[in-house]
């Protein structure tokens, strides 16, 4: 009871203190918009002084001051209605950390004590003692805010938290083996699983029935059945618990387009799985079973998407090489994927009714950094993408994620068409360098290799791996 009492009091403190940066930080990205933007929709725009930043060691007075936060690999927002709080996934610090999200502005602040991180070890006393957290480089919250699950490579695992739903926001790994399954149990810890080596990422379908776990190493997705109560996993029987590139001898159901696959994506409908194969250079396509989760491919060309075809496998596309990560925004007419090796963003429709995609003709299929010879739109801070996010709710925007330019770019969508266009002058991107003054200047971005848009899409969230920092941004509506 003193600790949630200390929590609460802690919130409000935290609220009358950045109420005062906030109203600040508002005046001069009124000023800083209407002077030089236009009010340009879908801008993003970094808070001022430490309000714009958390990292490890406060990077010399740039960021507030923050733990577990070496590696920063992913972060996760409960799509709730409270929306108090964010959840980052560390690998290097094998941890998870937590913090109060300000409802007014979106500042963070982390829990204070072991409340604000779980570590495989416990660090020094600094965060609870967890397990199966070795790497930890994905986490995902469920869509009821109940359960927050993360993907750690180096464990071979998924490690399962309960959440508290109340102001306090806390969370604590489930115990025995419901607090983890793994590929070999990992001693009795975990509950045992398979193809789930050197998992990288998961999504949790929006009726919190399954959750879908992409194996690198597997080159493979795994299915699990979620009790959406408790928020134990158990992978499906048989060959419904996996699908792989070669079925891995008879365990998993048999697939193609799979090698070294990264991300997966649920339509919001909850009809269609898509999944980007960096391996393959494509993108895989599965009807998905909404009463038990399980997961069909597409026969035919209609089960893939490559930048060669595949040898008659696959339909034929473009700016798929080293296809890293898929996003599916939520009107259900788009699928876009981030694609490293063509430093390029793909565009696809998708059929509603039957769940298959196709590449919008011309230049419209595809922005890249530099138009691939007329193939693609021209874009820019996109060398090395391997990120995309849709703006929640309205879907107006897509936002992408290049680690090698250390950047953030920014499009606007036509909900209808599927066309992305990039942003206009530095309101197109922003960058750890301004970019040569192509990009509004940020900070604490070097390797960004992830982003959340909060679920009302007031603000985004961006991890930053070798800054070992997230960076908090406001996007005016």
């Amino acid at each position: 009871m003193s600790q949630n009492k200390n929590n609460e009091e802690q919130v409000k403190l935290h609220h009358h203190v950045i109420a005062w940066s906030f109203i600040v930080a508002v005046a001069a990205i009124l000023v800083w918009v209407g002077s030089s933007q236009s009010a340009v929709e879908g801008i993003l725009v970094q808070f001022s002084g430490t309000d714009g930043c958390v990292s490890e060691d406060g990077t010399g007075g740039e960021c507030a001051d923050g733990r577990a936060l070496l590696g920063i690999s992913s972060v996760a927002e409960p799509d709730e209605s409270s929306g108090h709080h964010v959840y980052v996934a560390s690998s290097g610090s094998n941890a998870v950390a937590a913090f109060y999200r300000a409802n007014s502005s979106g500042v963070l602040a982390q829990f204070s004590g072991t409340d604000g991180c779980v570590s495989e070890d416990g660090t020094g006393g600094e965060c609870a003692d967890g397990k199966a957290l070795v790497g930890a480089s994905f986490i995902a919250a469920s869509h009821d805010g109940r359960s927050i699950y993360v993907a750690s490579p180096g464990s071979d695992a998924v490690a399962v938290f309960a959440r508290n739903r109340g102001a306090a926001g806390t969370i604590a790994q489930l115990s025995g083996t419901n607090g983890c399954v793994s590929e070999d149990g990992t001693g009795g810890e975990c509950a045992n699983g398979k193809a789930l080596l050197g998992i990288s990422s998961m999504v949790i379908s929006r009726n919190g029935k399954n959750v879908y776990v992409t194996s690198p190493d597997s080159n493979a997705i795994a299915v699990f059945a979620r009790d959406r109560k408790a928020g134990v996993l158990t992978q499906l029987s048989g060959t419904n618990g996996c699908v792989s590139e070669d079925g891995t001898g008879g365990e998993c159901a048999d697939g193609k387009a799979l090698v070294g696959v990264n991300s997966v994506a649920i339509s919001q409908d909850g009809k269609s799985v898509y999944a980007a194969s960096p391996g393959s250079d494509a993108v895989a396509i599965f009807a998905r079973n909404d009463e038990t989760g399980a997961l069909t491919q597409l026969s035919g060309t209609n089960g893939c998407v490559s930048e060669d075809g595949t040898g008659g496998e696959c339909a034929d596309g473009k700016a798929l090489v080293g296809a890293n990560y898929v996003d599916a925004p939520r009107n259900d007419s788009s699928i876009y994927v981030a694609s490293p090796g063509s430093s390029a963003i793909a565009a696809f429709a998708r059929d509603r009714k039957t769940g298959l995609i196709n590449q919008l003709s011309g230049a419209k299929g595809c922005v890249s950094e530099d138009g691939t010879g007329g193939e693609c739109a021209d874009g820019k801070a996109l060398v090395g993408v391997n990120f995309v996010v849709d703006s929640t709710k309205d879907g107006r925007h897509i936002y992408t994620i290049s680690p090698t330019a250390n950047s953030m770019a920014i499009f606007e969508r036509n909900p209808k068409t599927s066309i992305l266009a990039q942003l206009s002058g530095t309101s197109g991107c922003v960058s750890e360098d301004g970019t040569g003054g192509e990009c509004a200047d940020g900070k604490a971005l070097l390797g960004a290799n992830f982003a959340v848009t909060s679920p009302h899409g007031h603000n985004v969230y961006v991890a930053s791996k070798l800054s070992n920092a997230i960076s908090i941004f406001t996007r005016p509506q």
